[in-house]
């Protein structure tokens, strides 16, 4: 077997430190250094875009396998911190591939290789390889860390000037050039932002999201990201923080250097409706609502059996229209003259007789104001001053002071929100409102509108409905 054989490796991230690089440039200086070394090429592996933080890049691991399995005995690569930026982790694992060894045994599993890059690092050196190599690997490592730390301090400083980065615009706001003409800033988009706190209403007002969800693709909201609205999407909007004018990364709001959360945009809800919200939602689990399937027609779960009270269920048999029916007999339970009727004609009747009634009022709805969290921003402002003096000077006075707020503010997190309902008035009448209500809705209008909706045996083989079958009887 010929000794020459050379896997390439070259990689490229989207770091700014990047930007003097290109994958070709990289490329033509692995293949000079096989020209002056007398290699030949056997395969070339190329990861784009990815960074050197993860070992688990597809293209570094096949020219890794190709060491392996004997495919290449000499690897060649541009530099180390194209390999990994790791430091000592990785920089192991490297060596004991170019010794043949297992990673956990240390056993010899295959044939040691050549390492080489374009800065002169090679395997063949010896001692002095193995401590640049490993030199190395640190060194890139630490180059890292310090970009990361650019990275997180350049979007605080975009943050604080109320800048947006760009990317994914969250819902509920639009990207607006800044006031100052530097760059961009976030709006609130109108349309959005009224559903989210429609939104905000319903859930507080005890609906389930996958009703809230139904709503929203009811009446026309489309997502940014999806043909249309899931729980999951809604609750990522409702549980995030962007909808409170705050900048995210990495999954956690940005703070300042004095430890505050950082709201450079217009918040489109209050703190204390975010925190109510949290618990309405509950997405951590313990659900105390039901997941909130949607109902199979407008009076589903409230026409009842004259001869039994049993709920009438909706059925459609051979092809049939749909028709409300008891079904106690089916169930091994007595019924004398168990009902049925036609779904939609009873369904039109019932529509009817209630607008009829209060079609011309004016429809109200119910607001639900969430207060209580205003001791808990203060507590937590409290705590951030605390930990900047920390920073600075750490005398036991200011720890002692730090635990007793970090467990007034335990307290104070336990504690609900405090809620009231408003009644508001919609500017419309109830029969305008339901025009174009969702059936989730006019369901819920019907209920709280009549305590009871009995239907009673009709006449066998009439297509007619007789109302006196529907005995109605209307809330208090």
């Amino acid at each position: 077997m010929k000794k020459n054989r050379a896997s390439l490796y070259v990689r490229l991230s989207r770091q700014a430190s990047d930007t003097n690089l290109s994958l070709d440039g990289m490329t033509d200086d692995l293949r000079e250094v096989c020209r002056r070394e007398g290699l030949t090429e056997v395969s070339l592996h190329v990861d784009d875009g990815l960074s050197g933080g993860f070992r688990d890049r597809p293209a570094f691991a096949e020219w890794i396998a190709d060491a392996r399995t004997g495919r290449a005995n000499v690897l060649l690569t541009w530099h180390v911190d194209r390999l990994t930026r790791e430091g000592l982790n990785v920089a192991a694992q490297l060596l004991d591939v170019v010794e043949g060894k297992d990673h956990t045994s240390g056993r010899l599993i295959s044939r040691p290789v050549r390492l080489l890059d374009v800065k002169g690092l090679d395997s063949d050196h010896g001692e002095a390889f193995r401590l640049r190599f490993v030199l190395q690997a640190e060194i890139a490592r630490a180059e890292r860390e310090r970009m990361r730390e650019r990275s997180k301090a350049a979007h605080r400083r975009l943050a604080q000037a109320g800048r947006y980065r760009g990317g994914f615009t969250p819902y509920g706001y639009k990207a607006v050039p800044a006031p100052d003409g530097k760059g961009q800033t976030l709006a609130i988009e109108p349309r959005e932002a009224e559903a989210i706190r429609e939104c905000v209403d319903r859930m507080l007002s005890g609906h389930t999201l996958g009703r809230v969800s139904r709503w929203l693709n009811d009446q026309g909201y489309a997502p940014r990201r999806a043909q249309e609205w899931s729980r999951r999407g809604l609750l990522h909007v409702l549980t995030g923080d962007a909808i409170l004018g705050r900048v995210s990364r990495g999954g956690k709001p940005v703070r300042d250097a004095e430890g505050a959360i950082l709201a450079p945009f217009p918040a489109i809800i209050t703190e204390a409706e975010s925190v109510a919200l949290k618990a309405a939602c509950n997405p951590a689990g313990g659900r105390k609502t039901p997941m909130g399937r949607q109902p199979s027609r407008l009076l589903s779960g409230l026409l009842t059996c004259f001869s039994c009270g049993a709920t009438l269920t909706v059925v459609r048999r051979n092809g049939r229209t749909a028709a409300y029916r008891c079904m106690s007999s089916g169930m091994g339970k007595t019924c004398e003259a168990a009902v049925s009727v036609g779904a939609q004609i009873i369904e039109d009747h019932v529509t009817a007789r209630y607008l009829a009634a209060v079609g011309r009022m004016p429809m109200m709805r119910e607001h639900v104001i969430t207060e209580g969290v205003n001791e808990l921003a203060a507590v937590d402002a409290e705590i951030a001053d605390v930990m900047a003096q920390v920073a600075t000077r750490a005398t036991p006075a200011l720890f002692e002071r730090l635990t007793a707020l970090q467990a007034k503010r335990e307290d104070l997190d336990g504690k609900a929100p405090e809620q009231r309902v408003e009644i508001v008035d919609t500017g419309r009448t109830v029969a305008q409102w339901w025009e174009d209500a969702h059936i989730d809705d006019r369901r819920d209008a019907l209920a709280e509108a009549f305590s009871l909706l009995q239907v009673s045996p009709g006449k066998p083989g009439s297509r007619i409905f007789d109302p006196a079958r529907l005995r109605m009887e209307w809330s208090s």
